[in-house]
């Protein structure tokens, strides 16, 4: 069971939302919850102007925002404006404020590449694809470091091809995982690397694209009869709707409810 949190201030009417997570926060108390547990998510454009702006007018608590502000303008850094804001909360204590802070010098010695890499595992756990995309975008963006191995890039290539698998891009997704079994010769990202080409070719080009990859004989019958054995476990889930655009349609509503800021 849950440790219950308990509010000095009555629930604000509009919450703050924190769209890359989906989360919705009604007090300071869960804002300081949520970047105590999710350190490694803050940035600046989350603790910016549209935070100042919810402290002023629904959490009644200008004088934090203006900390906050004139922190921000002074190039504090995310440490210290995290740090102001539960410190101004009064709801952890002094012992749990200094492990938090000793977390966060932790988190100052990782490479931009291994943070972002933090941030990016998260959202993906919510199944925010899209914003885990961006971040592991980010990361391949920036110059490949020696330090970091292989491996690292191996794992971010993998991550990045089963979030485009989550949202049916299969062609990308197949791209990402081959990419990730030329850092590190993992069997079972090349088994991914196989299921992706299948759901996103027709039979011949498949079969085609295999003989490229020279994937065949006894290793491509295995791959296949796990595929089938997935496909059948997966079940309705990846039948296309009859009414595809009425589909589509219901799910942008749906985003466009859940993401509004009001």
């Amino acid at each position: 069971m849950g440790a219950v949190m308990i509010c000095r201030d009555e629930p604000v009417k509009t919450p703050y939302y924190i769209e890359s997570m989906g989360i919705r926060l009604y007090s300071m108390e869960e804002l300081a919850f949520f970047l105590y547990e999710n350190v490694y998510l803050a940035d600046r454009q989350m603790l910016g102007k549209r935070l100042w702006e919810w402290l002023r007018t629904e959490a009644h608590n200008p004088d934090l925002a203006e900390k906050l502000k004139k922190g921000a303008e002074a190039g504090s850094s995310i440490q210290n404006m995290v740090l102001t804001i539960l410190r101004s909360v009064d709801y952890y204590t002094r012992e749990e404020l200094t492990e938090l802070s000793s977390r966060m010098k932790v988190l100052n010695t990782y490479q931009e590449q291994e943070r972002l890499k933090l941030r990016a595992d998260e959202y993906f756990i919510n199944g925010n694809y899209l914003a885990s995309i961006y971040e592991y975008e980010k990361i391949l963006d920036i110059r490949q470091s020696d330090r970091l191995g292989v491996e690292f890039y191996a794992h971010v290539w993998n991550n990045l091809g089963v979030c485009y698998s989550r949202l049916f891009q299969f062609g990308r997704a197949a791209r990402a995982f081959r990419t990730s079994w030329q850092y590190q010769k993992d069997p079972e990202v090349l088994k991914e690397y196989v299921f992706s080409m299948r759901l996103g070719l027709s039979d011949e080009d498949f079969e085609q694209a295999m003989e490229l990859q020279n994937v065949h004989g006894e290793q491509l019958s295995e791959y296949m009869e796990d595929y089938e054995r997935l496909l059948s476990e997966a079940g309705e889930h990846l039948e296309q709707p009859e009414h595809l655009e009425e589909k589509i349609y219901e799910l942008e509503r749906e985003y466009e409810k859940n993401t509004r800021y009001a």
